[in-house]
């Protein structure tokens, strides 16, 4: 067994820039093979792979970042006409450094408890409104995002098509707690 090999037998593992993912079955020189969720094998070179455990811990185990991490990442707070307006970039690349070996799953779930985490903070602080920048892409995290938000005491719609195109939803926030 090559000694650059970071993973053992029974490790599971998803491939680098792919949804596919599965346990180590063998490991060879140059090649680590796993068996995916419907039984077929794959082979890979090892740096084709990372851990799954990693990922999934830090979904899990999600927090706030240092206070020096958290004001390089802060929401972006500006004020118009009187009002406090957070606006939040929920594309994956402005909350993680790097997306590698993240499945799709991964990556929309934490751009849901960034809104969820930015939402009842907003809420606590009695902010007024919150734009958050999503993307135009396919549309699943903006579907994600309004089910989120239909959990809450807000009203939403695009936000404005000359600040920020087709990819963002303004959500208005009611401080009396009850939907109208």
């Amino acid at each position: 067994m090559n000694s650059k090999v970071p993973f053992k037998i029974g490790d599971k593992v998803s491939v680098v820039n792919d949804t596919l993912e599965g346990e180590i079955v063998q490991i060879d020189a140059e090649t680590v093979t796993i068996c995916s969720a419907d039984g077929f094998h794959y082979k890979f070179l090892y740096h084709e792979l990372v851990a799954r455990k990693e990922w999934k811990n830090m979904i899990e185990t999600f927090e706030p970042e240092s206070p020096d991490e958290a004001a390089r990442k802060k929401p972006k707070s500006k004020s118009k006409k009187g009002e406090l307006i957070t606006e939040v970039d929920l594309h994956i690349h402005e909350l993680i450094d790097s997306e590698k070996g993240m499945s799709n799953f991964e990556k929309l779930s934490l751009q849901l408890e960034t809104a969820r985490k930015t939402l009842e903070s907003s809420l606590a602080k009695k902010h007024q409104k919150i734009i958050f920048i999503h993307g135009r892409g396919a549309g699943v995290l903006k579907k994600e995002l309004i089910n989120l938000l239909s959990k809450y005491p807000v009203i939403y719609h695009d936000a404005s098509y000359s600040e920020y195109g087709q990819g963002a939803t303004e959500v208005i926030l009611f401080q009396n707690r009850n939907k109208n």
